[in-house]
């Protein structure tokens, strides 16, 4: 690839733009006659007139307007994506997706701690959507509920215990006369995104106690755990909640554990980076900060920061 001299290209786009080599002249912090001497090397490189006197002004030739279109959207690109990488380099961004009880539950009143260590480094959350696949290249850190082996395109590692157990409001329970799951008969069952999880519980449980297996297709149903748990803590019912997600709830005593009886036992809040790509170093540092707080499990260190 041949090029002009970048100096004259520069010197085109600047006059071109403005319109006048006084102007561009001030604004390249060059002369007059500097700016005339790199137009002047321009033209010669191309064997075509680029620019002609107009009165005691100058005009573009043909040739000239046909030349700066391309050369000002040139230097357009390269100014825009400059700017984008210089604000990357001061500012690194970290693309997270997680379940949207998990981040404003768990993660969102623990991010202080993040920012108070690392200030230049920005965090981008969204919601993970559970009928929407995973894309590697579109996120750093992912959170999601499940096995280490349900994502195969992630280096996966648990990161908090995912059993689940049956919440509610202490008010809701006074009011339903709720003593032991016996009492089970007596609550409104709120259901997070689906009805299955509660038939397990209500099957778990049906060992020892007598109830109604069909229970499990009343009460409302919620787009997603944010909903619920809100209408949980809004004393609307009882609720299958993450037990270390609403821990905090829980020793505040906002809500209170049903029974002791747990599903989805052998699941996990697993962290997720992707395995196929390199892994910024500001998102290894926020894998590593969520491994490092309180009740996480204490396993593993994201490749990168060995």
């Amino acid at each position: 690839m041949k090029l002009p001299p970048l100096q004259s290209l520069r010197s085109f786009e600047a006059v071109a733009r403005l319109l006048s080599v006084t102007r561009a002249a001030d604004e390249l912090c060059v002369s007059h006659s500097a700016v005339s001497h790199q137009i002047k090397k321009l033209e010669e490189w191309i064997r075509i007139p680029l620019i002609e006197r107009n009165g005691r002004g100058i005009r573009l030739t043909e040739a000239g307007e046909r030349y700066k279109f391309k050369v000002c959207e040139a230097f357009e690109s390269i100014n825009a994506e400059t700017e984008l990488l210089r604000q990357r380099n001061m500012s690194p961004l970290v693309r997270v997706s997680c379940l949207p009880m998990f981040a404003v539950a768990w993660l969102m009143p623990q991010m202080h701690d993040f920012w108070g260590k690392f200030p230049d480094i920005q965090v981008a959350i969204q919601y993970a959507r559970a009928q929407k696949a995973l894309d590697p290249d579109a996120v750093d850190v992912v959170i999601e509920h499940g096995n280490p082996s349900d994502f195969p395109d992630f280096v996966a590692i648990p990161l908090l215990d995912g059993s689940t157990v049956p919440v509610a409001s202490p008010e809701y329970l006074e009011r339903s006369n709720y003593q032991s799951p016996a009492d089970i008969k007596n609550l409104t069952l709120l259901h997070d995104a689906a009805r299955e999880f509660w038939h397990l519980w209500l099957k778990k449980i049906s060992i020892d106690f007598d109830v109604d297996l069909s229970m499990a297709d009343t009460g409302p149903l919620f787009p997603d755990g944010n909903l619920t748990l809100a209408a949980c803590l809004a004393g609307e019912g009882a609720a299958l909640l993450p037990r270390s997600v609403v821990l905090s709830q829980l020793r505040a005593k906002t809500l209170v554990s049903l029974s002791t009886v747990a599903i989805q036992e052998e699941q996990s809040y697993v962290l997720l980076t992707p395995k196929k790509r390199p892994v910024p170093r500001s998102a290894l540092l926020f894998a590593h900060w969520l491994q490092s707080l309180p009740g996480t499990t204490k396993i593993g260190v994201p490749k990168g920061l060995q």
